[in-house]
């Protein structure tokens, strides 16, 4: 005990949380449903809390003829994993339906609980069967215990600035090597920065072309306020903070990003598109996300587009008869998507 009457601890023993939500679907049911007692179907596999989980389903049952939902451990663990889970079976509709939930506790490689069990008639007559498909959701959380060494001096590790000095580079223009004129507005900048972080720039400053040897260049097409946060975004790897992106100023840092090989500030205006997506911006967005190739974003907005509720309302915007015009291709595609999804249905 020290001094001051405080117990000096050697150890502290901290909680980690991890939280997940895991929706699953087996498609096929009647394929495996006279499978021996104790064989399973791994209808799922995960990672959480630093090892790997598998959702394995017996058609008949583990110990009894119960068929069964099961949440195995697959890899081994160096502390118990103490887990909360609820698991729900869904209707043919998606509404929740039969629920159960509990407690468990992992120590090692090949633990196993079950989520969830009913006796096969009654689930082959229910309505969580649909389609031959069994479908639920399942919420867990793993409670994982981590130990630290109290009397061991911590030393900390200040948080990268980099980011920080990069900015004040660009800002103060010292050592500036080239000037941008965008729009009748200068920039000054750097070379060496500006072909490390774009392959576009490198090839324009440091190859053949002919701006490699000019002190001023001329950008044609883009607006000025677009080239200076794409700047700032070189610089720093990140949008400025100060300033509120909005979705027209996300389609232009799209386009800019994908003109000078810009690949993840591509993906995070395609997020902040995602984000935005609306009746009135999801045809437009639709063409953006076609013409930069942006696979993830076109793929969001042909499922917003072509569902059921959304459809007549996008047909009636300026930016549907934009896509009708300059994209026929694309709408053909849409529409390809929307006669399959109602032949489905």
């Amino acid at each position: 005990m020290a001094d001051n009457g405080k117990v000096e601890m050697d150890v502290i023993c901290r909680m980690e949380t991890h939280t997940k939500t895991y929706c699953g679907k087996f498609e096929g049911y009647s394929l495996i449903k006279t499978l021996p007692q104790k064989t399973y179907i791994e209808i799922g596999m995960f990672h959480m809390a630093g090892v790997f989980w598998g959702i394995h389903f017996y058609p008949n049952g583990i110990q009894d003829a119960d068929l069964t939902l099961a949440l195995k451990l697959l890899t081994e663990t160096s502390r118990a994993l103490v887990t909360k889970f609820e698991i729900i079976l869904l209707d043919q509709k998606g509404d929740k339906g039969a629920k159960k939930s509990g407690n468990y506790s992992f120590s090692k490689q090949g633990d196993i609980v079950d989520l969830w069990y009913m006796k096969k008639p009654a689930f082959e007559a229910s309505e969580y069967l649909n389609d031959d498909c069994l479908t639920f959701k399942l919420y867990l959380t793993v409670y994982k215990p981590f130990f630290v060494d109290a009397t061991r001096k911590k030393i900390i590790v200040p948080l990268s600035d980099l980011h920080q000095h990069f900015g004040e580079l660009l800002e103060s223009g010292e050592g500036a090597d080239v000037t941008f004129e965008v729009d009748k507005e200068a920039f000054r900048a750097h070379r060496n920065v500006l072909a490390a972080r774009s392959p576009v720039f490198k090839a324009q400053l440091f190859g053949s072309m002919m701006e490699s040897k000019m002190d001023k260049i001329t950008i044609e097409g883009m607006k000025a306020d677009v080239f200076k946060i794409m700047l700032q975004y070189i610089y720093t790897d990140m949008l400025p903070s100060e300033v509120e992106v909005s979705s027209e100023m996300a389609q232009h840092l799209l386009a800019a990003a994908d003109r000078y090989g810009l690949e993840r500030l591509k993906v995070i205006c395609e997020a902040k598109l995602c984000d935005s997506l609306d009746v009135e911006t999801a045809a437009t967005t639709l063409v953006l996300a076609d013409q930069h190739n942006c696979g993830q974003l076109k793929g969001v907005c042909i499922d917003f587009v072509s569902s059921c509720d959304m459809l007549d309302a996008v047909m009636e915007t300026d930016g549907f008869k934009y896509l009708m015009s300059c994209s026929p291709l694309l709408l053909k595609d849409l529409l390809d998507k929307v006669h399959n999804s109602r032949k489905s249905n």
